[in-house]
């Protein structure tokens, strides 16, 4: 049976206080802007998050972008060797520090602007990281920041000035746009250079104009290559072990891939061990339209054809190449108009229905056939939530589900994360959002629910 080992020894902080079993789980265990680590670790919640490795069910895992699953790199063990492993450690041995957004660039492929925190979030991600400190200090490797730009934070610079780590095994990772990566900032916490230190450095272009537009506007790509040689001479002095770059690779930047990887394993200028090359994923609320355009592994992309020519170039065998997913195509997606074509014709079939019934009336019959009483929906677009208010007229009890837990208030409906779904709290599930919601149709089935489990195309046709 596959295995995962990271719930089990390995926590990931996000923002707004969240900590999660792992970076790639859509599930909260806790908050550690009101709890310490240990209790979060300890929880009911963790326990919970466990058990979907243990039971084979992997339901809270986003497998489209955990690079154990895009590489099939899981664990194949036997019942009792998975006994052995699935036990947690006294506090997670690894934990990824991403709870702060704060960034010095607006790249695309992760956010829409520049990030502005709200009021009084510095001091609670302060008060945090000083709470969360003494228990940092006794863990074996951390790493930050996958949610924004650790040295463009004053919190994480002190954080690092005073980190003492209690082991001598100890690790500590870096990943950064390497604009302010320079021998000024790198003075601050140098002495943990003693340590067994990783540095990755995201550079999505060589190209100027490129790496310009992918940055959001920000033109700092010569200070990222003058901190690339700078950290190149840290590798060769061994104060740091290992030096990465990575690209997320897009629409406008698949075309550069050959010349970007012999950039960095023909010269002598930069000491990089490993060119990760990372598809990209829809992260931070990236609307449906952007995603289309950039995602080149959609062979309904216009470039996709384009995009073959350049995986099976020779570039991607070099043994330095890290290939986090890229050559896995994704299931093709027609461009996001589709789905409001559909959802106008299914608007015409309730509306102009040849019975002459009332919308009401006509969801109402739907919802009898289907025997439904108690509906969950997935969807968050316009579309969704006016049909939602149309099953409640029609006298369902209707409930939204969320990837995670979020704050129901001023929302039109009770909000259900899928942590929190149990499977008699619905007497059907609707996914009416369903360009984003393909994973609830095998989630839902995998968390226990046997009942009718349907796209809103097939409620509304019978």
């Amino acid at each position: 049976m596959k295995f995962c080992k990271r719930p089990f020894m390995y926590a990931y902080l996000g923002d707004k206080g969240e900590v999660w079993p792992c970076g790639w789980m859509h599930y909260t265990i806790g908050n550690l802007y009101e709890q310490d680590i240990d209790e979060i670790w300890h929880s009911e919640a963790a326990e919970k998050a466990r058990q979907s490795i243990t039971n084979g069910s992997f339901a809270f895992c986003r497998e489209t972008s955990c690079p154990f699953c895009e590489r099939g790199e899981l664990l194949n063990l036997s019942e009792e060797e998975i006994a052995r492993e699935a036990v947690p450690t006294e506090l997670p041995l690894v934990v990824n520090m991403a709870n702060d957004h704060i960034c010095n660039i607006a790249c695309t492929s992760c956010r829409k602007s520049v990030y502005c925190p709200e009021e009084g979030e510095r001091e609670k991600i302060d008060g945090a990281l000083k709470r969360f400190l003494p228990f940092a200090n006794k863990m074996e490797e951390i790493s930050m920041n996958g949610g924004g730009e650790f040295l463009a934070n004053s919190s994480f610079i002190e954080f690092l000035e005073n980190l003492r780590p209690e082991r001598e095994d100890f690790r500590l990772g870096f990943e950064t746009n390497g604009v302010l990566f320079d021998e000024e900032h790198w003075a601050r916490f140098s002495h943990l250079g003693k340590y067994n230190i990783s540095v990755t450095v995201t550079l999505n272009s060589l190209q100027r104009e490129v790496y310009r537009y992918l940055s959001g506007g920000f033109d700092h790509m010569e200070r990222v290559k003058k901190n690339l040689k700078f950290l190149s001479d840290l590798r060769r002095e061994g104060k740091i072990n290992k030096l990465n770059v990575t690209m997320v690779v897009q629409e406008c930047n698949f075309w550069e891939v050959p010349s970007y990887i012999g950039a960095f394993t023909q010269s002598d200028e930069y000491a990089v061990d490993e060119i990760v090359m990372k598809p990209l994923y829809k992260w931070w609320k990236m609307d449906e339209e952007t995603y289309w355009f950039k995602n080149i592994l959609n062979p309904m992309h216009p470039y996709h054809k384009e995009y073959l020519k350049i995986l099976a170039d020779d570039c991607w065998k070099h043994p330095k190449v890290y290939d986090w997913g890229c050559h896995n195509i994704r299931e093709a997606m027609p461009h996001p108009l589709k789905q409001e074509e559909i959802y106008r014709k299914l608007l015409t079939q309730i509306y102009a229905n040849e019975r002459g019934m009332s919308p009401t009336e006509y969801v109402k019959e739907r919802l009898e056939k289907l025997g439904a009483k108690r509906v969950g929906f997935y969807g968050k677009n316009d579309f969704s939530q006016t049909f939602a208010k149309l099953m409640r007229k029609a006298g369902a009890e209707v409930f939204q589900l969320t990837w995670v837990p979020e704050d129901c208030c001023g929302s039109e409906f009770p909000k259900v994360a899928k942590q929190d779904f149990k499977p008699e709290m619905a007497d059907a599930m609707i996914i009416i959002d369903f360009f984003k919601g393909g994973y609830w149709f095998s989630d839902l089935r995998a968390l226990g629910y046997q009942g009718p489990l349907i796209s809103v195309e097939e409620f509304v046709e019978g």
